[in-house]
């Protein structure tokens, strides 16, 4: 893999900025974008559960599905997640059993938390221990990366909305 730490950096911050033009429109904090370091990079996949009725459409296996299908493969194998949130434990199960190479998170599931997007019961449920995650996982803070999660709970500017549920699951509509 020849793409650089600041060049992963880069990467997420572009997703970071996405991920916020996106809670502008009406949608989650959640994007996913996939590089294989040698000048890949899918389309950003957010959340799509909404839209399609698709239980799974979650932003990081929308972005894997687009990146199989751009490749013509059955799997992501040698490539790299960058996810503004960490995967949920469908999203991990996916990505394990879809050969993600590495997984890059700008925002912890303790920190999603926090900001009312709590789905860490799901890491069980999908046989997932995040102990167990440390050579395929890591963190990637970007300047921005909370502020898609911020301004999630802050009125739209194009329409007003009805204030949020205290606490989101990734995939189900808010």
């Amino acid at each position: 893999m020849n793409r650089t730490t600041a060049g992963l950096a880069g990467l997420m911050a572009e997703a970071v900025e996405f991920g916020v033009r996106h809670v502008a429109s009406g949608g989650l904090p959640f994007v996913g974008v996939l590089t294989d370091g040698d000048g890949y990079v899918s389309d950003f996949g957010v959340n799509e559960v909404r839209r399609t009725g698709d239980a799974t459409a979650h932003a990081e296996i929308v972005a894997m599905r687009r990146a199989m299908h751009d490749r013509r493969a059955r799997d992501v194998r040698g490539l790299r997640l960058l996810a503004t949130g960490e995967p949920c434990g469908l999203c991990y199960r996916f990505a394990i059993d879809h050969r993600i190479a590495r997984i890059h998170v700008a925002v912890d599931a303790d920190t999603a938390a926090a900001h009312g997007f709590d789905y860490r019961h799901s890491y069980p449920a999908f046989g997932v221990d995040r102990a167990r995650l440390a050579g395929l996982v890591s963190p990637l803070p970007v300047a921005r990366g909370l502020e898609p999660f911020e301004r999630f709970h802050r009125p739209h500017h194009s329409a007003p909305t009805p204030p949020a549920p205290p606490e989101h699951t990734k995939g189900t509509p808010s």
